[in-house]
């Protein structure tokens, strides 16, 4: 299952060594979380500061997964 969406992002927090976790606002699926594979990095960390804009997308096996985002801005 797979959806591509505008969003803002709400919370980052790190997970692992080099992911992070996220949660974004988007209009069609509403608050949604996700991991962001490489989001410590330096080309993606400055991306992912609270209140980015972000073109979102997220994809998992199931509804109910965490599931991973693939981010890039607006």
């Amino acid at each position: 299952m797979d959806w591509r969406d505008h969003g803002i992002l709400l919370t980052t927090r790190r997970h692992g060594e080099t992911a992070a976790i996220i949660e974004v606002f988007t209009e069609a699926h509403g608050r949604h979380a996700g991991v962001v594979r490489g989001g410590t990095s330096r080309k993606i960390a400055p991306i992912l500061q609270p209140g980015a804009q972000l073109d979102v997308l997220w994809r998992a096996r199931l509804e109910e997964h965490i599931g991973t985002f693939q981010v890039e801005p607006l």
